[in-house]
């Protein structure tokens, strides 16, 4: 009972700082720097739009495998980092790679990044399809073309790789897909429009990735994910909570369903003891990928 009672008094407490930090936080561009290329992207079709950090203003060689995956696949890169510097040793690694490389102050985390490019951005008007992406996957483990070619956009107007029950029904947005019919909507410019730049991770997932999905479902649009929870809970053993399936189902993400992808968070903090040591033979088993690019990020050595 006691111990209810604390929950609850610091859920409260916590939602009150994240009130009084929303209400400090303003919607201002962050963009301090175009490091090389430029934000017209004019006569592009398929845009995304790469959110990085690294305190130290480096570019790990995975986030490179990424962007070369993107590229693969079709896409022109906006590459947009909110670390305090980059490096002129990871600014030549992307460079070539990128439409931009941008860096901008380290507030708003990926949410605020996405946006501040977003609005920065002239010639979006010819875009068919925006990727929203960040580095907080290591992969993509396979050839990312046809997982892009099954987010239909006869069948929806934004998909995402997963989609979690937590809080309500909603897309993770590490990896979204915006289709034409959600880009040109009325509402998708007015929820960048209201993004402010919080500091609170907490309140960016509830009111920003949870009202991304609320906000464009509200308007109309259709949101589905490529991996659904639904689809992934069947015949899983677990307590009927809503958990986050790219913690609580990797390995059966990657090995049964061809995931593309692995959370970065669950090797660097694994906050829910999940078992993880089989990590490198689940990947080798599912995919070709190299997991040195992982063990070299691990070890501080990219």
């Amino acid at each position: 009972m006691i111990g209810r009672l604390l929950a609850k008094v610091a859920t409260v407490a916590g939602d009150a700082g994240d009130w009084l930090a929303y209400a400090r936080a303003d919607g201002a561009s962050a963009i301090e720097e175009i490091l090389s290329g430029r934000l017209d992207v004019g006569g592009v079709r398929r845009l995304a739009i790469f959110m990085h950090f690294d305190a130290a203003g480096a570019v790990a060689a995975y986030v490179r495998h990424y962007l070369l995956a993107l590229r693969a696949a079709g896409f022109e890169i906006v590459f947009v980092s909110n670390a305090p510097r980059l490096d002129a040793e990871g600014v030549a690694a992307v460079a070539p790679l990128c439409r931009a490389v941008v860096r901008r102050r380290n507030i708003g985390l990926d949410f605020g990044a996405w946006k501040d490019c977003w609005a920065a951005l002239t010639g979006r008007d010819g875009l068919d399809l925006l990727l929203l992406a960040n580095d907080s996957v290591y992969g993509p483990l396979h050839d990312l073309a046809p997982l892009v070619a099954r987010a239909d956009p006869a069948a929806a107007d934004v998909w995402g790789a997963t989609d979690n029950w937590e809080g309500r029904p909603h897309l993770q947005s590490y990896f979204l897909l915006v289709h034409a019919r959600a880009l040109r909507h009325p509402a998708f410019d007015a929820f960048w429009r209201g993004v402010r730049h919080v500091a609170s991770k907490r309140w960016i997932i509830r009111h920003y990735e949870i009202g991304l999905t609320r906000a464009l479902e509200g308007a109309g649009l259709k949101c589905a994910a490529l991996f659904p929870y639904g689809r992934l809970v069947e015949g899983a053993a677990h307590s009927g909570k809503p958990l986050n399936p790219t913690h609580f189902f990797w390995d059966r993400l990657i090995a049964r369903a061809g995931f593309p992808f692995l959370k970065r968070d669950l090797l660097t903090r694994n906050q829910h003891g999940l078992e993880v040591g089989d990590w490198r033979a689940v990947v080798r088993s599912a995919s070709r990928y190299d997991t040195g690019l992982i063990d070299r990020h691990l070890a501080g050595k990219d």
